[in-house]
């Protein structure tokens, strides 16, 4: 599972990106053979080697004329991930594809400094439309994509997959914005709330915007939906005069969009299908005939099952924010605590059986109301995993999901900023609940490794990665993972690291 990004800020931005260089990027002298129809995964900046680009460039791209690029930023720095998604629509509808191999969850200043270099380097040898750049990201990159856009000054629209725009407090309202949104959410992505809080908001400010929801957690949208998202703004390209009106185009597009709205209703989600209509019958608007959709618009906002479906979705958002609430506040608390005794709270009554050693035996020495307050935490988050596996009705399991994930989130952000400060024995507590949460993630197994190096534990350091590599971490994930922190790095000329790498490759 993804470092996910939900509660991380990032400093104001100021725009970041320096005007196109004027020389001919074909004629550049150290551009880079361009290598058709197929992703390149690793394009070096010519300036900054150490900054990498994935790269799509279509099979019929032509260098006397601009094209327009999507910059992606993966929050796990995988630029070729999102690109595998993205590359048959990138060939449909003719658009360079760039996904950063440095940019991550937790820098501000590495997102920033990742994304002037693939500006900079593709504008030095591919022909690009500086009137249509979008930006792309998933989680923590959809917010450095949403910033990026909304301060260049730069963006013709934005593709926010599982996480919206930062805002300087969770009050502030957000201006409209000079660009296209489109925004996906997966049904039992924990940051689903916010992603239809915000498709309100744009409705509200009359601004261009698609709310796209698909079956799935905080993950990378599938190519279907990334099929529909650039047919859109191709679409708004032509009403924008930035891209030829082609007639055929606009006709099987509108039969397209208007077969899925169909599926929606026949499915019964006529709540959904209303907002799909009202963002298809906008983006046509001028283009063609939308006086059925319209039509279809006013019958399904006068039905009294979209009314309805309006509350239950409200509902659900607000049950799983009361149900992440009381546990955020616990967790808190122990984190008020003094580092060296919330660890101590490890170990405790939970169904957790794979605690850390270290924890365990720290408990012992703790009092009883910061070993109750861990209690409290890993029974309730238990409890909803049990409750989550147990439910049959799939709009009341999505809302327990959504909470497992939004807590798995919390403890892992949070985690890594305790010990960014050094209160490793902190870090270890909320890691610990992490994996009560999703015992099944990568993840809390990964810090929780890192948190023991950093406390001299390379026992259970060890025992760690091994509960990383049981839940799917694969070897390369781990070999990068251990060399990029210091305090892991020596445990590869170990016996053990050895074997556990050998495991793993059977």
């Amino acid at each position: 599972m993804l470092i996910p990004a939900r509660f991380a800020l990032l400093l104001p931005l100021l725009c970041i990106f320096a005007p196109a260089q004027e020389t001919t990027p074909a004629a550049a002298s150290n551009a880079p053979a361009l290598q058709k129809g197929r992703i390149v995964p690793a394009v070096r900046s010519a300036a900054k080697p150490e900054q990498s680009y994935a790269l799509y460039v279509p099979t019929n791209y032509d260098p006397r004329r601009n094209w327009p690029i999507i910059y992606v930023f993966d929050p796990s720095a995988r630029g070729g991930v999102p690109l595998e998604l993205m590359k048959e629509a990138a060939e449909s509808y003719g658009y360079l594809l760039a996904g950063s191999n440095n940019s991550h969850n937790g820098s501000w200043t590495v997102a920033r400094d990742a994304a002037q270099e693939m500006w900079s380097d593709t504008h030095r040898f591919l022909s690009i439309d500086d009137r249509r750049v979008y930006f792309a990201g998933l989680s923590g990159g959809a917010r450095v994509s949403a910033e990026l856009a909304r301060s260049c000054n730069c963006a013709h629209g934005v593709f926010l997959n599982s996480a919206g725009f930062l805002a300087s407090s969770p009050s502030a309202p957000l201006p409209k914005p000079a660009f296209a949104a489109f925004l996906m959410a997966g049904m039992t992505d924990f940051n689903y709330g916010e992603l239809v809080e915000l498709d309100a908001q744009l409705e509200s400010l009359g601004a261009r915007h698609f709310l796209r929801r698909f079956d799935g957690g905080h993950e990378w949208a599938p190519a279907i939906v990334w099929q529909e998202a650039l047919a859109w703004s191709a679409i708004l390209e032509m009403k924008d005069n930035l891209r030829d009106r082609d007639p055929g185009v606009i006709s099987a597009e509108l039969a397209r969009a208007t077969s899925r709205l169909r599926q929606r209703e026949d499915a019964g989600d006529l709540y959904f299908a209303l907002g799909e209509y009202r963002g298809v019958a906008a983006a046509f608007d001028g283009l063609a005939d939308t006086s059925a959709l319209k039509q279809q618009l006013s019958v399904l906002a006068a039905s009294p099952a979209v009314r309805e479906g309006a509350k239950e979705e409200k509902a659900e958002i607000e049950r799983q924010r009361n149900l992440e609430a009381e546990i955020f506040r616990i967790m808190e608390a122990l984190r008020a605590s003094r580092d060296g005794q919330v660890s101590q709270f490890a170990g405790a009554s939970t169904p957790n059986q794979q605690l850390s050693e270290s924890a365990a035996g720290a408990l012992r020495a703790s009092s009883g109301d910061q070993a109750s307050l861990f209690a409290d935490a890993s029974a309730r988050i238990a409890r909803l995993r049990e409750d989550s596996i147990k439910e049959r009705r799939p709009e009341s399991r999505r809302v327990l999901e959504r909470s497992l994930g939004g807590i798995l989130a919390f403890t892992v952000e949070t985690g890594g900023q305790i010990m960014d400060q050094e209160q490793n024995r902190t870090a270890e507590v909320y890691f610990e609940l992490g994996a009560i949460a999703h015992p099944d993630s990568t993840w809390p197994p990964l810090l929780l490794a890192k948190c023991h190096a950093n406390l001299g534990d390379k026992k259970a350091a060890l025992r760690d990665l091994e509960r990383a590599r049981e839940n799917g971490s694969t070897i390369a994930e781990l070999a990068e993972f251990v060399k990029a922190n210091p305090k892991l790095a020596p445990l590869m000329d170990t016996p053990e690291f050895r074997e556990l790498m050998a495991g793993a490759s059977q």
